[in-house]
């Protein structure tokens, strides 16, 4: 009951203070809703055994390419895993690159082109486990 709890006050939190709001669903039967505000992100996946908080440090390398560097905290493993990305702007899309590092032992390495219209980015993506996601990311304002 208290997990429950937390995660009620935790997911309303994160709705009434975020920036935009995200659903990835993933063909390994994984799928999240996400919150961002401000470089932080609040992430929930929706079997309820995951919820993970993000600060994302973004590196303009030139008017084209990003390192996205994001430290993640997954709560109910007390595990911390870095995920730094390569992100190449085009005019109409981003494509990127990312490799996962765990504590201890290097994961997947994915790759995904975000797309934007108007208030939504739209992902759509691979990674080296042979999971393919997909997002719809909502920015609220302007």
């Amino acid at each position: 009951m208290k997990y429950y709890l937390f995660f009620g006050l935790f997911f309303l939190t994160s709705l009434l203070c975020a920036q935009s709001v995200g659903f990835e669903a993933r063909t390994n039967g994984n799928s999240y809703f996400s919150f961002f505000y401000k470089g932080f992100e609040s992430r929930h996946r929706t079997r309820l055994d995951e919820n993970r908080f993000t600060y994302r440090l973004n590196l303009t390398v030139n008017q084209r390419m990003v390192i996205s560097i994001p430290l993640h905290h997954k709560l109910e493993k007390s595990q911390t895993t870095l995920e730094p990305r390569l992100i190449i702007n085009f005019e109409k899309y981003k494509l990127w690159v990312q490799k996962e590092f765990w504590f201890n032992e290097p994961m997947n390495t994915a790759f995904a082109i975000d797309y934007k219209i108007k208030k939504i980015t739209y992902r759509f993506g691979w990674d080296t486990s042979n999971t393919f996601r997909c997002r719809l990311k909502y920015k609220f304002g302007k």
